[in-house]
């Protein structure tokens, strides 16, 4: 029996362990990646992300008649156009190189031009030793690799480490501007919109799990249809509520117009986008809760239900009786996952508003970060503040449940 028992023991480790590896690497890659960024300064202004290989050189630079010595790193495009090390760039896209600061400025209007498309490759004139005319070369830039290694002595305008600077610029009063008061209130906007949605989520979704749980003709019918918000993609429901929030052509102020209403500024106004949006979220998440408070409705015992008629309870005595305290732990585990998912809800504020800020979360916030300043190192420092967040509420909303299954 021991040697049974003891493979029975090793078996769920075979499955678990494979299983585990891959699901740690795919999580606590990114993780420790971001982690890692919110400690350092890394911005697009301080880290080319293009390259040619090519930089001017440093230190001793005679020798160099016309144009201006030059550096290239080995395997870069300049090293593939059969330029080498020490050979002096003469002129880059028609532009005469007369000295390393002229080097360096046409190497980053060529740079800034090839970004935006303006043209195709860089064309440069250079001269090796021994050379008595400049040769060509025609390049493209290349992705550089990014380089991971850590020194804190580099220059505040170079990728490096700075420590805590980027959680002191936003937590910390004083700090840099558009910093503290910032974060502080897209952190109060973020509570509140996740409060009024999970409230709304659950009431509306325990309302609507009371109704499909009694045996009614249709029931299975209304059940697909409020499943349908759940099962239709959110992007496509995101752009079906934008439309009708449209402040002119959208049919709930067409509707208004017909009522002799004044239309509603919906997506123009902060308070007005607020609620649209709310009303989005709300529209996508009661099925969610719907669903999983119906089946945990399905669980309770008919016959309590029996005995407390029998007793003479109403059905709002049995609810507060039977149904509620019999449904807390589905209804504290959904509301935990629901605080989660919408304190996280990118999908639904971006959508809608298009991309505008009327409303910003800090999810939509730290995203804005990234994508129109460049400021990855802060960007990473707001999603790793998020995290941290979400794991001190985890941690609290875990004791409370504890609590409560000791005292009943």
């Amino acid at each position: 029996m021991r040697p049974k028992r003891l493979w029975r023991a090793l078996a769920i480790y075979l499955f678990v362990i494979p299983a585990m590896i891959p699901m740690t690497l795919i999580v606590g890659v990114p993780l420790v990646q971001t982690i890692f960024f919110s400690f350092t300064n890394l911005h697009e202004k301080n880290f080319s992300l293009w390259t040619l290989g090519l930089a001017p050189a440093e230190g001793n630079t005679a020798g160099c008649d016309a144009g201006a010595r030059a550096r290239v790193e080995k395997g870069g495009p300049a090293a593939r156009a059969g330029m080498t090390d020490d050979c002096c760039v003469v002129e880059i896209n028609g532009e005469t190189v007369r000295s390393s600061p002229a080097l360096r400025r046409l190497l980053g209007k060529a740079q800034r031009e090839f970004l935006n498309k303006k043209i195709s490759a860089v064309d440069i004139a250079y001269q090796l030793a021994g050379d008595a005319s400049p040769r060509h070369a025609s390049m493209k830039f290349d992705r550089q690799p990014f380089d991971w290694s850590v020194n804190p002595d580099r220059n505040r305008s170079t990728w490096g480490m700075v420590g805590w600077r980027n959680y002191r610029d936003i937590l910390v009063p004083g700090n840099e501007a558009g910093g503290t008061p910032t974060f502080y209130r897209i952190l109060g906007i973020t509570a509140l919109w996740t409060f009024i949605n999970v409230a709304l989520h659950y009431i509306i979704g325990l309302g609507l799990a009371l109704l499909l749980n009694r045996n009614v003709p249709g029931t299975r019918f209304y059940r697909v249809l409020l499943l349908l918000p759940w099962a239709v993609p959110v992007y496509v429901s995101a752009f079906s509520w934008r439309w009708l929030f449209n402040n002119q052509y959208g049919f709930i102020n067409v509707i208004l117009r017909k009522l002799s209403v004044s239309p509603v500024p919906w997506l123009s106004d902060s308070l007005w986008t607020f609620v649209a949006v709310t009303v989005t979220n709300v529209w996508l998440g009661i099925p969610f809760m719907m669903v999983s408070l119906l089946a945990g409705l399905q669980t309770i015992p008919g016959d309590l239900y029996e005995a407390a008629e029998i007793d003479g309870c109403t059905r709002w005595q049995m609810l507060r009786t039977i149904t509620l305290p019999l449904l807390r732990p589905v209804s504290l585990t959904i509301i935990l996952l629901g605080a989660i998912w919408t304190f996280n809800m990118f999908n639904v504020i971006w959508l809608v508003q298009g991309g505008g800020n009327m409303v910003e979360i800090l999810a939509t916030y730290a995203f804005r970060l990234f994508r129109d300043n460049q400021d990855y190192a802060g960007a990473a420092a707001y999603g790793t503040i998020i995290l941290l967040l979400l794991l001190i509420f985890s941690m609290f909303y875990l004791r409370i449940i504890r609590r409560g299954e000791q005292t009943v």
